[in-house]
């Protein structure tokens, strides 16, 4: 489940940061991405290795968005609803009014549903995937992250506990991560019985395009 979430990142990352949709790519344009996929998963291993040793605690994860919180059915039942289903990935989707933003919802197999422990959001595509429209004008955290973000605006919200992932003129990626035994403050991995929090940020020309963030598959 993780590699598959690493790879669905990367190819967004890999679109145009002029456009704050994201293009559709055709067959030659999905061969040419596997190198950098390939190339980001070792950018990704490294900064985890750097986290382990850096010394400093990440304190304010977010852990809900537009009212569902991580890994709370009951939240998401409120929110999206029980009548629906997950696609082959174990995810749901959701468009914001207008069809402008995208909400991806992952549930990690063996858990019930609507148990969420991933949220992803990107700004929509091009195509009409049809998906339910909730109603929220933006997907937004509880701690105020939003699309459209400066850098400096993420940080204040969220602290210096992080590392670049990688970075060019007009991308840069932040990297934020909560593993045993660095929890004895925040205790989100504790009351979840998870082994990893993680988030990550995208930003191009410093405005967020997509942020994820929750626990990784045990």
């Amino acid at each position: 489940m993780r590699n598959i979430l690493i790879l669905i990142l990367v190819a967004f990352l890999l679109t145009n940061c002029n456009n704050s949709q994201t293009k559709i790519v055709d067959k030659d344009e999905r061969l040419e991405l596997v190198p950098e996929q390939n190339k980001h998963a070792r950018l990704l291993a490294k900064v985890i290795e750097k986290l382990k040793t850096k010394n400093c605690d990440f304190l304010e994860p977010d852990t809900s968005l537009c009212g569902i919180t991580l890994r709370n059915s009951i939240s998401a039942d409120k929110v999206i609803g029980t009548d629906n289903k997950t696609d082959e990935r174990e995810q749901y989707h959701f468009y914001s009014l207008m069809n402008a933003e995208t909400l991806t919802l992952t549930q990690h197999p063996g858990d019930g549903k609507n148990q969420i422990s991933i949220f992803s959001i990107s700004y929509s595509d091009k195509a009409d995937h049809r998906y339910k429209q909730l109603n929220f004008d933006t997907f937004q955290t509880e701690k105020g992250i939003k699309l459209d973000l400066t850098k400096e605006q993420v940080v204040e919200k969220l602290g210096n506990c992080y590392t670049v992932v990688d970075s060019t003129k007009d991308r840069l990626e932040l990297y934020y991560r909560i593993e045993n035994p660095k929890d004895s403050k925040t205790k989100i991995l504790e009351s979840n019985n998870m082994p990893i929090y993680y988030a990550i940020y995208t930003f191009c020309k410093n405005k967020l395009r997509y942020y994820e963030f929750g626990f990784e598959y045990p």
